[in-house]
């Protein structure tokens, strides 16, 4: 019982963005030849692409920024999202998802002129498109 609930009200793992980019070398070379980019964001530290099959994310550590680790989430892992916009006294956008095993991701898109709402809602209507859509077929 207390197991589940501790799991219950586990902490996402939180990665931001600042605004939206072009395809990087570092992440091209980490997808698959039949993947192609949809949708891409840049921070300080942080890259990510959305491709029609998984969001795959470059997170760089340390210091001096050369340790990288990549994640990737598969759309087919994820069991619930959500979205919040840009608005009301939170002035970032941030999109939850929750992943088998009761994992969950946040990625929280900071507020600035670089990225707009339409940025976000692409990033939504691709989750939506694979998670809703191609489960369909």
């Amino acid at each position: 019982m207390f197991l589940n609930q501790l799991l219950k009200f586990t902490r996402p793992t939180i990665y931001f963005f600042l605004r939206e980019t072009e395809l990087t070398d570092l992440l091209r070379e980490k997808m698959c030849q039949e993947e192609t980019a949809q949708l891409c964001f840049v921070s300080f530290r942080n890259e990510m692409v959305f491709t029609q099959k998984r969001i795959l994310i470059l997170e760089r550590r340390g210091l001096s920024g050369k340790k990288i680790r990549y994640a990737t989430i598969p759309f087919k892992s994820i069991t619930w999202y959500r979205i919040g916009m840009v608005g009301g006294w939170d002035p970032d956008a941030e999109i939850l998802l929750n992943l088998r095993g009761n994992v969950k991701i946040q990625l929280r898109f900071l507020r600035n002129k670089d990225l707009n709402k339409e940025s976000i809602h692409k990033a939504y209507e691709i989750i939506t498109r694979t998670f809703i859509c191609d489960s369909c077929s």
